[in-house]
Parts: C-alpha cells; structure tokens; sequence
C-alpha cells in the first residue's frame, strides 16, 4: 500500500469505527518484542492496569500490563504548523487532502503521525501536543495530559503579575478542583496516560524571572514579579501575604527590629507588615538575606501549590503518576526547589538544554539527593538554515554534529539508573516564514514540509533499537 493510500485508509478508519488499537500492537514486528503499551516483555514486574514506576537494580516506568517501559517522546504537534501559507500544499499532498481545514485533516494528520512515530521509535507523546488530535477517536500510544493550574511559563514575553495567584486562597483551591475534574476525571481509567503534568517551566526564582537573549529563554521584558514579590506585597486579607508574614516572623524569630535591620524598614511590628500593601515591590539582589528570604517562602509557596494541585487530581484520578511542572534546570530552580518536589511527585520532571556533559553535573547532584526516576521532558539540539536564523536550543555545526549530539545524549543518558525518559523537541521544523516565529525558530526532526533529515533519523532509530540495551549494559 503506498503511503497516500495507507493515511487515507487510516484516516477513515479512525473516522468510522470509533476505536483504533495500540500502535505498538498494529505492527507485528514490535509486537513480538513489546506489548501494547510498548513495554518490553522480557522485563517483567507486577501489572497494575496502570502506568506506575519501579526500582530494581535501575528505574523504570511499568506500563499497565506489568512490562518495563523506557520513555521516548516526540513534543510539539501543533495542527496549525502544517497549515502556514509556505508549506500548506507540501501537506496537502502528503496526507492525501484537498482541504486542511475539511473534517479529514485531524484524521489524517493523526494517521501520519501515528506512523511516524513507529517509524523513528518514539514510544510517548510529551506535554507539548494537542491531545484533541492525537487521542481520537482514543488514545493509542502513552501519553502525558497537562493542567495548567498557574500559567507562568519561562517562554512567554508577557506574565502579567496577577498570572502569579495566591496558592493559599480558598480561590486556588476551588480552580485547582475545577481544572482537575475538567482535565483528569474524563481520563482517569485511560491506561495509555502516563501521568499527568502541570507547568511548563514556571516563573520560580529570581534567575528564571530576570530578563533573558539566551538560546533558551529568548528576549523577555526586564522585570516579571515572581510569587515571593507578589504576594509580599498584597494586604492583610490575602491569605498569601497571612503566609509570608508567617515565614518571616519564624526567620527572625518574630523579631521585627532584627527585619527592618535587614530590610531599611521602620515597621513596628509584623502585624503592620501584614497591613502595608506594595512595600517593596523589587528585590536588591545585593542583599544575601533578602534573597535567603525569599526562597524561603518561595518553597513554602511551592509546597502549598503542589500539595493543593495534586490532592485535586487525586479527587478524581487516584491511578496516574504525578509528574509535577516541567522544571527549567537551564536555571537554578531545579536545585532551589527539588527538596519540596520532590515530596509530591513520582518523578523529576525537568527540562534542560545541552549537551550531555552540560547536562551531567545536575543529574548527578539530583540523583544523590533523592532517589526518584528522571525524565528529560524536552530538549534537543538545533542548526542554523536559511529560514531558521536564530533558532533554540543549542546550535551545532550542521545535520552530522547535531546528530552526533543526539546519540551521545541519548546513549549517555539512558545509561544512568534514574534515566527513564527523553522528550524530544520537537516534531517539525517552526521557521520564520511562520509570522509568531520571525524572532526565534524551533528545529525539528523534520523539516517544515515533512521531509525527514536522513543523517538524525538514522541516528535516532539507531538508539531506539538499542534503548533497552543501553539501559541495561549501564548497570
């Protein structure tokens, strides 16, 4: 069957039976090898119905069916990519469609990458996809679901700094419960869904919140206020500033002349510091008890945003893993915050971009402190084109070195016992003939018009084939 015939015959399937099988079981020759989930069936452990992990002599993820599973993922499958001006035809005539924006494009497009995921291996869809293509009619590779309970990521320009929400609020509480019975009740008994994921790379410290011209954070306004600054500076009937106050009575002892000592403020006591709206809306980075202070809270922040969050999704879905926000370790916040995370989630969920030697050092110091798995949820290494100029990521010489990199992340990475997972970014090239990517471009696997770059997918299939080997002979 030629390829335009199989996507058609896929789509139409998908359209008219409302259900499809797994992708690992509709090809034979991986389903000798692994089961439905994708799991390797000659690694056994308990089956629960569910994804969950486990620590032998390494860490896994277990799919349902009790099968060690390694997490390889593909981010970034955004319908609105394959419909720009520039690649609109290319598109129209690999998925075999007259019309992008007809009834059969989602079908279709879920068809090709269904199939280009069994061709390169990858075995998850991560945080960055849109689920309302890829799961229907149902979900048929694993998957993580996302519940944007605060939306502060590093990559937009503008976080307004109500964006920031008081955690400690009655107001919180009652959003986190709608979002998780909007988002995990529906998909509570799904067994493809790996687990569920919230943020992706939250505003957290005063590194992530400075102004950025990096290859990762991009260009972004000077100032953006971050939840100690915020908070700090409500009135006394916000239930965020009550827990500020709290926090630094029991810093200083509940000693307001050794805070204003710190601070140059002449409060009389704690209480009229509950009062005073607005009071120190920047903080002075030179002062080393002003920033200890602020961390300080910063975690109990956190602490009260993950508890809230997850006992929410737990309401409704007591089956799935809990992976958390996806930690930027380009900056401090994976070191600032992993003792409080890592209290609450079942892995360390991080992104970071860099070679595997840059990568190395935090995964080393992660791993002594807590004994959780690890997952790389997204990251990847990039080239310069002639419609890619400024792109993301770390920038190699070309397609060889990029590919190159590649193999040396994913081999070194899979070799540690924690590694249980890499989501690549991303699926297609987003150059600058796309108008919301003039300024800075993301490289995919494939370029913008659905051709592969051969030298990265041999490479990558290369890996895969050898994932589970890898992981073991690192033991």
């Amino acid at each position: 069957m030629k390829r335009r015939e199989f996507l058609q015959c896929a789509a139409a399937i998908a359209i008219g039976s409302g259900s499809t099988s797994s992708l690992f079981a509709d090809e034979p020759a991986a389903s000798e090898r692994f089961d439905r989930f994708g799991g390797l069936k000659a690694k056994k452990f308990e089956a629960t119905g569910f994804f969950r992990v486990e620590k032998d002599d390494r860490w896994w993820f277990v799919t349902p069916e009790g099968n060690a599973f390694l997490s390889f993922g593909i981010n970034h499958l955004h319908s609105g990519l394959w419909r720009q001006e520039y690649n609109r035809e290319a598109w129209e005539n690999r998925l075999g469609l007259d019309n992008l924006y007809g009834p059969g494009f989602n079908p279709a497009l879920r068809a090709w990458f269904l199939e280009t995921c069994l061709e390169y291996g990858f075995n998850t869809v991560g945080t960055h996809n849109d689920l309302s293509v890829i799961n229907r009619p149902q979900s048929a590779i694993p998957y993580i679901q996302t519940i944007t309970f605060v939306d502060i990521p590093h990559w937009k320009d503008e976080v307004s700094d109500s964006a920031f929400l008081d955690v400690f609020s009655e107001e919180f509480a009652q959003r986190c419960d709608q979002l998780a019975r909007t988002k995990a009740a529906p998909v509570k008994d799904d067994p493809f869904l790996l687990g569920y994921a919230m943020t992706d790379c939250p505003l957290l410290t005063e590194e992530d919140c400075r102004e950025r011209t990096d290859v990762i954070g991009g260009a972004r306004r000077a100032s953006r206020i971050g939840w100690p600054r915020r908070l700090r500076n409500l009135g006394a009937t916000a239930p965020g500033k009550a827990a500020y106050v709290r926090t630094m009575r029991d810093l200083y002892g509940d000693k307001i002349s050794d805070f204003n000592a710190m601070y140059g403020t002449s409060f009389d006591s704690f209480d009229t510091l509950e009062r005073a709206e607005n009071w120190r809306p920047d903080t002075d980075l030179s002062n080393g008890n002003e920033t200890r202070d602020n961390v300080e809270f910063l975690k109990r922040v956190v602490t009260k945003y993950y508890q809230t969050a997850k006992d929410a999704i737990r309401r409704y879905d007591l089956n799935h893993l809990f992976f958390g926000d996806k930690i930027n370790a380009n900056t401090d916040t994976m070191d600032t915050v992993l003792p409080v995370i890592s209290r609450f989630t079942d892995v360390l969920y991080y992104q970071m971009y860099g070679r595997y030697e840059v990568q190395k050092p935090g995964l080393d110091r992660w791993s002594k402190k807590v004994d959780l798995p690890i997952v790389n949820g997204d990251s990847s290494y990039t080239m310069i084109t002639g419609t890619m100029p400024r792109p993301y990521g770390p920038v190699a010489d070309g397609i060889e070195q990029r590919a190159e990199w590649t193999e040396e992340f994913f081999r070194e990475a899979f070799a540690r016992p924690e590694f249980i997972g890499w989501h690549y970014c991303g699926l297609i090239d987003a150059p600058n003939l796309i108008e919301r990517k003039k300024a800075r471009q993301h490289s995919g696997i494939i370029d913008g018009y659905g051709e592969p770059y051969p030298e990265l997918k041999r490479t990558v299939r290369a890996c895969v084939d050898q994932m589970y080997d890898i992981a073991q002979r690192g033991l």
